[in-house]
Parts: C-alpha cells; sequence; structure tokens
C-alpha cells in the first residue's frame, strides 16, 4: 500500500502490471484478474509464513532492491509456528496512531502487532483496536485494490478520527485490559525480534521449550499439564515431540499464565525459566473443557428410526449429519452399529441432491436461453456479462452445461443478427 500510494497508482495496477510478472506462473498475463483475486483474498498470508509470503517478499525485493522486507513478515518463524489462525481475517487498528502520526507528519503504516489475532490492544495507547469502520460500519479487508492506508476501502472514511470512537469501544474490564496488554507487548517483543530469530533457528526449538516447561511446572506429566492449560493431550504430546508445530495462540496463553515473554519461551531464555511458575489468576481466562456424562445407546430404537427415514418417500431425504443430530449420538456412532442402513441412506441422499443439481442446471440453461431472446427482441446484443447479469443465480456458470449453454446461444444471437 505504501509502495503503490508513493508512486500514485492502485493496489490493483501496481499487483498487475508490476509485481504479477515476477511471482510465479500462476499469476501469469491470462490470469492476472484471477490472480490478484486470490492475493486480495488472503490479505493477511502475505505477512505470514507461508508460500503466499514468500514468493511476494521475494518479488518486491527483487523491484525495491532491497533485501530485508521479508522481515516485514514472520517467514523467520516458519519452522516454528503453525501458520493457523495467526492473524485475524479483516483489518483492525488504532485510531490513536493514525491521528497521532498525522498530526506530527510521521509515516502512516499498518504495523504488524495489529494483525496478530490475540492483539486486541493498542500498547502506545492503552486503548482496544478498532476493527469495524465508524463511517460504514463494515468490516475493512487487510487488502483490496483500492486500498489506502489510513482509510476505509469501502467508503473512504479516515480511521484516525477519534471523535467518532464510542464509549463502549474504549471501555475494557481490568483484567481483560491487563492481559490484552501483555499479549500486546510480548507480540511486540516477538516482532522485533524477527531479525535475530532468523540467524537462531538452529538454536530455537519450540517442542524443548515445552517440553522443559512441563517439566518444570508438572514434574513431566503432560497430562497433567494439558488439564491446566485447558488443552488436549495429545496435542501438546505432539508438540513435545516435535511431531506437530504449535499455534501462536496457544503458546501465547501459556506464556501469559507462566509471566515469561515469548521471545524467552522460544530462544530458551534460561534466567526466565529458572523463574517460571503458574499464576493461577491467569489460568481462568482459559477454556476448560468439561468431559460430557455418558449417554445410553439405544439401539432398538435407532435401528427402527433409520429405516423409517430410508423408506419416507413423503420428504425430502436426510443426510447422516441431520439424523445424528436429530438422535443426539455422533455420525459415526451409529455407522458403526448400522453400516450398510448408514451407506443406503448415504446413497439416496447423494441421488436426491444430484437429481436437484442437475435440475437447477436444467432450469438455468432455459433461463439463459430466454434472457437471450428477450435482449435480441429489445435490440440489445447479448454480451456475456449482460446475459450473466441478468441471471437469478449468477453461481451456477460454475457448470460447465450451463456455460456451454450461454456460449451456444450468444452465438446463435449473433449469426441470426
Amino acid at each position: 500500500m505504501r509502495l503503490a500510494e508513493a508512486h500514485s497508482i492502485s493496489i490493483q495496477s501496481l499487483f498487475v502490471r508490476v509485481i504479477a510478472a515476477s511471482v510465479s506462473d500462476k499469476f501469469n498475463q491470462n490470469q492476472q484478474r484471477i490472480g490478484l483475486k486470490k492475493v486480495l483474498n488472503r490479505g493477511a498470508a502475505l505477512n505470514s509464513n507461508g508460500t503466499l509470503a514468500q514468493q511476494l517478499a521475494s518479488s518486491l525485493q527483487d523491484l525495491t532492491t532491497k533485501e530485508n522486507l521479508h522481515y516485514l513478515t514472520l517467514l523467520s518463524y516458519k519452522s516454528i509456528f503453525s501458520s493457523n489462525n495467526i492473524f485475524k481475517h479483516s483489518k483492525a487498528w488504532c485510531p490513536y496512531c493514525y491521528q497521532e502520526w498525522k498530526e506530527f507528519n510521521q509515516i502512516v503504516y499498518e504495523p504488524l502487532l495489529w494483525l496478530f489475532a490475540d492483539t486486541k490492544m493498542c500498547p502506545q495507547h492503552y486503548q482496544p483496536l478498532q476493527n469495524i469502520c465508524p463511517s460504514c460500519q463494515n468490516t475493512i479487508p487487510w487488502l483490496a485494490g483500492n486500498s489506502r492506508i489510513g482509510y476505509c476501502s469501502q467508503c473512504k472514511f479516515w480511521l484516525g478520527n477519534i471523535s467518532q470512537l464510542s464509549e463502549n469501544a474504549i471501555n475494557q474490564s481490568e483484567i481483560g485490559c491487563s492481559q490484552s496488554l501483555w499479549i500486546a507487548e510480548t507480540l511486540g517483543d516477538f516482532v522485533a525480534f524477527i531479525p535475530q530469530a532468523q540467524y537462531l533457528l538452529d538454536k530455537i526449538d519450540i517442542s524443548k521449550a515445552l517440553k522443559q516447561t512441563v517439566e518444570i511446572t508438572h514434574e513431566g506429566n503432560i497430562a497433567a499439564f494439558s488439564r491446566t492449560f485447558g488443552l488436549p493431550k495429545n496435542t501438546v504430546w505432539m508438540w513435545c515431540k516435535g511431531a506437530s508445530k504449535p499455534e501462536l495462540g496457544a503458546i501465547l496463553k501459556i506464556c501469559h499464565c507462566l509471566d515469561i515473554s515469548l521471545v524467552d519461551f522460544i530462544s530458551l531464555k534460561q534466567i526466565a525459566f529458572g523463574l517460571v511458575q503458574i499464576h493461577p489468576e491467569r489460568l481462568s481466562t482459559l477454556p476448560h473443557s468439561s468431559r460430557r456424562s455418558p449417554k445410553v445407546f439405544n439401539k432398538e430404537k435407532i435401528e427402527i428410526y433409520l429405516p423409517s427415514i430410508l423408506n419416507d418417500s413423503a420428504t425430502s431425504p436426510m443426510n447422516l449429519l441431520e439424523i445424528s443430530e436429530a438422535l443426539g449420538f455422533h455420525k459415526r456412532t451409529i455407522s458403526n452399529h448400522f453400516p450398510d442402513l448408514c451407506r443406503a441412506i448415504t446413497r439416496k441422499y447423494r441421488s436426491y441432491r444430484k437429481l436437484k443439481t442437475e435440475k437447477r442446471i436444467q432450469n438455468c440453461c432455459q433461463e439463459i436461453e430466454e434472457i437471450v431472446s428477450d435482449l435480441r427482441q429489445s435490440g440489445e446484443y447479448p454480451t456475456e456479462a449482460r446475459v450473466s447479469q441478468l441471471l437469478s443465480h449468477q453461481g451456477h456458470l460454475r457448470y460447465k452445461k450451463v456455460r456451454n449453454t450461454l456460449k451456444n446461444a450468444i452465438a446463435s444471437a449473433s449469426i441470426q443478427a
């Protein structure tokens, strides 16, 4: 966004005309619009630790001759944390930061800190981040073709307008505020540590940090550790073995309850680990799953119910999920006891769905022919864009038969004209 604004062009123009050509084959000239749409729909992924971030960081480094742009992403932590649930799905911002930067003629930008799903508060102004435009009351995508830093991409409203903030947006409980501030500050240190992390990856071992924590707090008992922090035992076991990468949010909650910074945790700082202890007052903010009471499986009742569903021709067929919700048992449990009946119910439901789809396609094809005919009679040429605009369900154009009908109808109209 800063590059586009500096060169007085839109995000769309910058990506399509400059960046796309240097990223990869899937963003070639014939697919520029599709490539741009994919990127814009995954705006937060540009700053994450996946392939998209790697490709665009590399491209921008080549185009700008700046060799450290990957530090603006989480690529340095690629081998440490899972990419799941790292960032929010839409833009968040501190209006006080925006307004302050504008008043003092400083560079207006979007800190990486604001993107994190766990960042709720600005550590500079001790105010909650905003995620709804005060003007149009909509969420704002991280990146759009017409994005400008500090402005809503939908209504062009200046997001640093502090006078538009509501009282409810500012007030928070003392406990919630304290936790949000702690997380924002430790994530800020985590972001600042990115350049160092790239050179210390061989010394950073998240599984070793977890095993050391389990040993200190629960004498190596993973099950007890998992119960304390409200985490699945098998998941924690996989993290400790290094078989899977933990989510950043889960490690943050553990660090908060142990009062150890995220940077100290991942870098195995021995002084910090020597002072580690659980703070019980912070555990209440963590989710605790309660074990469900056992439920008697009434096999006789279900054995009567399933055939009645299978033989019912008066109502629309039900799928296994709907049946399991009606009976109050998991569909896997029902399938294990009655595999033949469940397979028959699934076949019936799939046949029903297939017939419905074919009927929708047939109706859409008929509608296309009628639209083309109406446009010809009114003297308007039936272009694909115009016919698509008049369709009641444009999503049906994904079916090959519908697209062929549209092309043939337009071709026929052209010949007759």
